[in-house]
């Protein structure tokens, strides 16, 4: 899976990138870069595809580019290699969003607009961008937790899986996953779970697997190993079920407390490999994003700013709460 994920995004970029060196219809055609964290990433094909159709749709050249693996000074690079080119738009996924600020600061002294997508700069920092486009991540990361108190009502144990440290999108679910679970508001956010509302995190969680995929199933084996009783298992992002083989044999180190609902999994997104998981019990809820409307909508924001036009400062595009009895058809709508 990993190879055909890394494949299907190295060749949707090189597709994307002809569509900019081919002629254009009219000599005033705009072009729009758009910078995503990895290639590597069921995220990918997808944000191609709403790239694509947007620029079509709307006469515009969109250039789809990242870094085939995590990598947050090549990202960086790429975007400055964008402003350098002259481009019209910058649309932008932030790995490191306070590097990526200082970055796109360059853009908007040489009047480029920016907007984010998936992944904002810090709040500090949003003087730098027009809007950003998305998850709700906290509320996402809400809504992973609410799941699991929907089955372990009493609390428990419970370890939260996510990708970058430094991922300002990721460390918003996590933090709602927190608040969620301890019962807290969301203005006086919980830093670690040591008891509130009955639930714990134990030592050595939260891993964190830097978006590779077959690290962060090899983590889930490690801690369903160091917590033959873990309560819950929580991942913000899809990485670990990138790998359907090795995440099975992972969850079958303890696939009776899951199918008993001992252990209650919750996870991020729900791309096609992590659908017949959730199916077969593998996991309990799936909920998942809509990368496709997020690239589009970028594309779309942009060039109501080449308009003229006033967009808003932040745009949601919502979230699909997937269970075994839906997963033939959930995550199949806006591609």
């Amino acid at each position: 899976m990993r190879n055909d994920i890394l494949r299907n995004g190295a060749v949707g970029a090189a597709l994307l990138a002809c569509l900019v060196a081919a002629p254009a219809d009219a000599a005033d055609k705009k072009a729009i870069g758009m910078v995503f964290k990895v290639l590597n990433n069921a995220f990918t094909p997808p944000l191609q595809q709403g790239c694509a159709q947007a620029a079509k749709d709307f006469n515009v050249d969109c250039i789809f580019v990242g870094p085939t693996e995590y990598n947050e000074a090549q990202e960086a690079q790429m975007v400055q290699d964008m402003i350098q080119r002259g481009v019209d738009g910058l649309a932008v996924s932030a790995a490191n969003p306070k590097a990526m600020a200082r970055m796109l600061k360059q853009a908007k002294d040489k009047g480029i607009p920016v907007v984010m997508f998936d992944s904002d700069v810090l709040p500090e920092d949003a003087g730098v961008r027009l809007t950003f486009i998305g998850t709700d991540n906290y509320q996402f990361g809400s809504e992973l937790a609410k799941k699991v108190i929907e089955t372990k009502k009493s609390g428990g144990t419970v370890c939260i899986q996510s990708g970058a440290a430094a991922s300002l999108n990721l460390n918003d679910r996590v933090q709602g996953i927190r608040d969620t679970l301890a019962g807290a508001p969301k203005d006086k956010p919980v830093q670690r779970l040591t008891g509130q509302n009955g639930w714990t995190e134990p030592n050595g969680c939260p891993v964190y697997d830097n978006d590779d995929i077959r690290l962060a199933a090899q983590q889930v084996a490690d801690v369903l190993t160091a917590n033959p009783k873990l309560d819950a298992f929580i991942a913000v992002g899809g990485w670990a079920q990138y790998a359907p083989q090795a995440y099975k044999q992972a969850i079958d180190l303890q696939k009776a407390r899951a199918d008993s609902k001992d252990l209650v999994i919750s996870f991020g997104d729900n791309f096609a490999p992590q659908m017949p998981l959730l199916k077969a019990g593998y996991s309990h809820f799936n909920i998942g994003q809509r990368p496709y409307e997020m690239a589009y909508t970028a594309v779309k924001s942009l060039v109501d700013v080449f308009n003229g036009k006033t967009i808003p400062p932040s745009i949601v595009t919502g979230v699909e709460i997937c269970t075994p009895d839906t997963a033939d058809t959930c995550g199949k709508a806006g591609k």
